[in-house]
């Protein structure tokens, strides 16, 4: 075999280069693309035609066996950005996208589908082109019978979601190392925008997925479905979110987006699961996780000052009683975040006692347990 020396250059300043036997002329043989990187490339000069069906999409160009194959799988949907230039004589590029999930098959049944094709002499323009995720694209670069003209490649990828919004520091995290095998995407949007959004996201109670990622589009490669994790979500000027029971289960490609309220002054946002001692202000150890959800919000969100509301079930008899009991409960959440590194210039507690109810007149316990409440101001 013809030997084709090939550059990579992984950086302005750092690089290596390798050579390898090997003509990459064949789809068989094609050098998987990496985005963002810079690739040199020599024509391996081979004569001849190449007999493996490419003459049936429609130009004889793509017949001379002096070629080179790429493949680049996209880690989500996005734009691709491809810059190619050449020294001496002219080539073309053509860039073909899967059909049946195998694309050197789908070449020789000349299923694969053809997307864009240039020819050009010298310079290529920059071809830029929407991407799926999850299907594999091949792009062949096809020199002159018989030339060795050396190339240089570039090749940028922006991720997009379908809304035409670009995914900031989106994160693959591939668990399988297998493209085709089903894959879990999170996608964390502004409720109000529907804008991507920055956060860091946490998974626990799942081995398969445990860790803290920080993206606004996470996507994971997945062996088997995952029945209950808690999911944790931050991300700077929105509102926390939780679930402690969430469930991603497999069938085809799962996606599931999240929508964080932005941080305005004056919203209120119930806090739950936090438990006092009954007609007390003693704060229940169960209330601890939630408590530190909230120290975790302040510190992600280091500007916010909060005013801490307590609200008590009543039924209007003992209304002096109930402030002071609900203002007591609301200082010991303050004292709590403070003494976990909270400054308590960001703090303040008020008590509503009982005038401030979700339900007027509770019918049930489950009423009763909803004016029993503790919600915080942003200030």
């Amino acid at each position: 075999m013809l030997r084709l020396l090939l550059f990579v250059l992984l950086s302005a300043v750092y690089g290596y280069s390798y050579s390898q036997n090997g003509s990459y002329t064949r789809c068989a043989d094609g050098i998987v693309l990496s985005h963002n990187n810079d690739y040199h490339v020599v024509f391996p000069g081979k004569p001849g035609p190449d007999k493996s069906g490419l003459n049936g999409y429609g130009t004889d160009e793509l017949v001379t066996k002096n070629k080179i194959w790429f493949f680049f799988d996209p880690p989500s949907a996005g734009i691709i950005n491809i810059k190619t230039k050449a020294r001496g004589s002219s080539f073309g590029t053509y860039i073909f996208k899967e059909k049946t999930g195998d694309i050197c098959s789908d070449f020789q049944k000349q299923k694969a589908q053809l997307l864009v094709f240039k020819s050009e002499n010298k310079e290529l323009a920059s071809i830029n082109l929407f991407l799926q995720k999850g299907v594999r694209y091949a792009v062949v670069l096809v020199g002159e019978e018989r030339s060795k003209d050396s190339l240089q490649i570039n090749i940028e990828f922006s991720p997009q979601d379908k809304f035409g919004n670009e995914i900031i520091d989106s994160l693959l995290f591939d668990l399988t190392t297998n493209y085709k095998d089903k894959s879990y995407s999170l996608h964390i949007r502004n409720e109000r925008s529907k804008k991507p959004v920055k956060a860091t996201i946490t998974f626990y109670g799942s081995n398969e997925i445990n860790g803290t990622y920080v993206a606004s589009d996470l996507i994971m490669n997945l062996k088997k479905n995952i029945k209950s994790c808690d999911l944790k979500i931050d991300a700077e000027g929105y509102l926390s979110f939780d679930n402690e029971e969430y469930s991603i289960l497999l069938r085809e490609d799962v996606s599931d987006t999240v929508y964080l309220k932005p941080l305005v002054r004056g919203t209120v946002a119930k806090i739950d699961e936090i438990y006092f001692a009954a007609g007390l202000p003693t704060i229940l150890e169960e209330s601890v996780p939630k408590l530190n959800r909230l120290r975790d919000f302040l510190l992600v969100n280091p500007s916010v000052n909060i005013e801490i509301q307590g609200h008590v079930n009543g039924d209007g008899k003992r209304s002096f009683r109930s402030k002071k009991l609900s203002k007591k409960r609301a200082k010991n959440i303050l004292q709590y975040l403070h003494k976990a590194g909270i400054s308590s210039n960001r703090l303040s507690a008020i008590g509503f006692g009982f005038t401030k109810p979700v339900y007027e007149h509770p019918e049930n316990e489950v009423q009763k347990e909803a004016n029993r409440r503790v919600e915080i101001l942003i200030k």
